[in-house]
């Protein structure tokens, strides 16, 4: 039986789509004529096979990167972990990270959006996963805190997430003679909101995707992937144009983009991006967030409007959604129904083991 051909971008080895993926952004028209230049293209399941370099760097994830100013030590790492699951860190004794993270819904809560402290009423936006956050450049939706040890102790000063007063949780933790132990052994002296960012982002660097399908296929096994898969991995990196901004290992360029994703949620309106430059052209804009494990983390986008794969893909397949500041990448694509399939059968692929992590037992307060 012969090999289905699917009609969109490669020449030989060398993808037009790599092109596409990397170039800056001129304008409107000036995009969607690169897409449509790289559409016209041929490739095959065989040529696909034959490829020693898939267009976007798409590949394995390289080792995790871990700043100088907080390395990795095992200890170091169960103290994060510990207090990753402890809603004493919490104004209530509630919540706590992996009340919004947690490890059965992919590190994240499985929740359109997350519930706010106290009352319990929506947030304004969806909880987004942990896994793979260590190689983000920025953290967060939109991208306000520039270190995982940041992101680590913002929710749990925010007053509609744990509400803490720094101050006395930090005299809490102190009270509990495990943690006064652990912290000097880890960091030589007493808890501080520093030592509880520092403990927990070196316990998030862990969660870690592991070898996927994908991985593999892309590493010399062509069985690794079906048919269906392959044509779907087509579809990402010719005429659905997924490498555009879903790009290199973690399959994310960590840029944030305005894709009229609809509003829901008690928020009538949210700037995302701008909240943070204050630069008009960031109005909407949002974090592209990894691909990796996709099929763990639903439901999708900022807003948590969709509630599975299929959904987002026909989103973009209509061109996004309404919005004065969409960005140019943002396209009609026409895929047909089968070709959607495809492409979320390939989305599926992406899906490797985590480190197996159980909840601990807490130290008591005595």
């Amino acid at each position: 039986m012969k090999a289905r051909t699917v009609r969109w971008v490669v020449a030989g080895t060398a993808l037009v789509a790599s092109v596409v993926a990397m170039s800056p952004v001129i304008g409107a028209e000036s995009q969607d004529a690169k897409v449509q230049k790289a559409r016209r293209t041929l490739i095959s399941i065989p040529t696909l096979d034959q490829m020693t370099k898939l267009p976007g760097d798409l590949g394995p994830l390289p080792p995790v990167p871990i700043p100088a100013s907080n390395p990795q030590t095992p200890a170091k790492i169960e103290l994060g972990k510990m207090l990753f699951f402890d809603p004493r860190l919490s104004a209530n004794d509630h919540w706590a990270c992996a009340t919004c993270h947690s490890p059965s819904f992919g590190y994240s809560d499985g929740l359109p959006r997350s519930l706010g402290f106290g009352d319990e009423k929506e947030l304004n936006r969806h909880s987004p996963t942990v896994i793979n956050v260590a190689y983000n450049s920025a953290q967060f939706w939109d991208g306000r805190a520039a270190t995982m040890e940041d992101q680590a102790t913002g929710p749990i000063v925010a007053s509609r997430e744990m509400n803490s007063n720094p101050q006395q949780m930090i005299g809490e933790i102190t009270d509990i003679p495990y943690y006064n132990e652990k912290f000097k052994e880890v960091f030589g002296g007493p808890p501080s909101m520093k030592n509880v960012g520092m403990a927990i982002a070196a316990f998030e660097r862990t969660i870690v995707t592991g070898e996927t399908r994908f991985d593999r296929y892309e590493k010399g096994d062509k069985k690794a992937l079906t048919d269906q898969e392959k044509r779907g991995l087509i579809m990402f990196i010719s005429k659905a144009a997924c490498t555009q901004c879903h790009n290199g290992p973690n399959f994310t360029d960590s840029s944030f983009h305005t894709l009229g994703v609809p509003q829901e949620g008690p928020a009538k309106e949210d700037v995302g991006r701008f909240a943070v430059t204050k630069d008009q052209k960031d109005t909407g804009a949002f974090k592209v967030p990894t691909l990796r494990n996709i099929a763990m983390t639903a439901p999708y986008m900022h807003t948590g409007v969709f509630n599975t794969l299929d959904e987002v893909v026909e989103f973009y397949n209509q061109g996004g959604g309404p919005h004065p500041n969409k960005s140019p990448k943002i396209l009609k694509l026409n895929l047909t129904e089968s070709e959607k399939k495809d492409l979320v059968a390939f989305l599926k692929s992406l899906t490797g083991d985590l480190p197996e992590v159980i909840p601990p037992q807490l130290p008591p307060r005595s």
